[in-house]
């Protein structure tokens, strides 16, 4: 890696952090604009004067190692880990794959159609389409930090190579296994085979990584698998751990995938974990859009100017909000299973508008209209 003036990206975005955390030139911090400007070739070349280093602003391999080399001096880098990814199909679905990715068919699944979304209009009625079968290719891997360890399910376009990750934080699964269900199948062992299956067909092939492929961005879906006791393990504020994850999985599918840019999104009490991990990724990853679905509150991490923020409600958890989508009750009357429902119950409302239309079609029409 060379970066120069005129460079862009999730690396200069990465080094001018570095060099923040590094204070050259005084407390004047850099914007983390992910440009490499002359402000950021100015702080370059300072610290290559100060390190007997060649002082022609260019970051190389021997400029960003004095960088890294600092930073862990002063306790502000961890010592680079050793490989933190492995992967898992064979553990999970009793293949390994081409580059460590499989075929997967995808099913048909229902979609917003957005050319009759109105924005702001709470009395807009939508119409839908459905997909038909697809497919992709999948991979299943195990990502670790120290003994903590979680599952990541990774899906992809069934080609081409794709310059975009959508990450996907989702609801907690705490209060959902109230009668222990999840617990039948291993929720609480972060690699349990059936437990990973569970959220690969009900949230992956049936949700959020079918809405995904369905949009008009070419982008590969990442999903961290949750557990018991500290949920999202190492991902949860640790934006590095993140970066090194989606490196690792780059090389371990052949560069089936890059991350130029990422999305990330959330449902329901998942937002709770979103604020930081999105807090803890924006320093390192070149975030351009974040998704916020029927939550109990917004997004409060801040991101830079321009960046695309769509949160949706529907009224079961609180009314209009500024700075939401409100996607109240009437707006679904076309949907496929709103006839059949009577609604007697708030508990009936609360399950139809919040655990069905909300995640299966909010995403889409996020990505759609971003």
């Amino acid at each position: 890696m060379i970066l120069s003036i005129g460079s862009t990206g999730p690396d200069v975005r990465q080094l001018q952090d570095f060099l923040n955390k590094l204070s050259i030139l005084g407390s004047t911090q850099l914007v983390l604009d992910g440009i490499f400007g002359t402000k950021t070739q100015a702080r370059v070349k300072a610290f290559q004067g100060t390190n007997q280093l060649a002082n022609d602003g260019i970051v190389g391999p021997l400029t960003l190692e004095a960088i890294q080399t600092a930073l862990r001096l002063l306790g502000l880098l961890p010592t680079p880990s050793a490989s933190a990814v492995r992967p898992i199909n064979q553990q999970i679905l009793g293949m390994a794959g081409v580059n460590n990715l499989i075929p997967q068919i995808i099913p048909s699944i229902g979609l917003i159609e957005e050319s009759t979304f109105r924005p702001g209009d709470s009395k807009n009625i939508l119409t839908f389409r459905a997909t038909g079968l697809r497919s992709g290719r999948l991979g299943i891997f195990a990502a670790k930090k120290g003994a903590v360890e979680r599952a990541v399910i990774l899906l992809l376009p069934p080609t081409g190579v794709p310059d975009r990750v959508l990450i996907c934080v989702t609801q907690g699964f705490g209060q959902a296994d109230k009668h222990g269900e999840l617990t039948k199948i291993g929720f609480g062992n972060p690699l349990s085979p059936e437990f990973i299956k569970f959220v690969l067909l009900k949230h992956v092939l049936n949700r959020w990584g079918a809405q995904t492929l369905a949009s008009k961005k070419s982008m590969a879906f990442m999903y961290i698998v949750r557990s018991k006791g500290k949920e999202l393990g190492p991902f949860a504020s640790d934006g590095a751990f993140v970066h090194q994850t989606l490196t690792e999985l780059v090389s371990l599918t052949n560069n089936a995938f890059t991350f130029k840019a990422v999305e990330a999104m959330t449902f329901s009490s998942g937002i709770l974990d979103f604020n930081p991990f999105l807090a803890s990724i924006s320093s390192v990853l070149n975030v351009q859009a974040v998704y916020n679905i029927d939550p109990k509150q917004g997004i409060s991490a801040s991101m830079p100017a321009g960046r695309v923020r769509k949160q949706f409600c529907s009224g079961v958890e609180f009314g209009p909000k500024s700075g939401f989508e409100f996607m109240p009750k009437p707006r679904w009357k076309n949907e496929s299973s709103f006839p059949i429902k009577k609604f007697l119950t708030a508990k009936e409302e609360f399950d139809y508008m919040h655990n069905l239309c909300m995640p299966l079609y909010a995403l889409h029409l996020g990505i759609q209209t971003s």
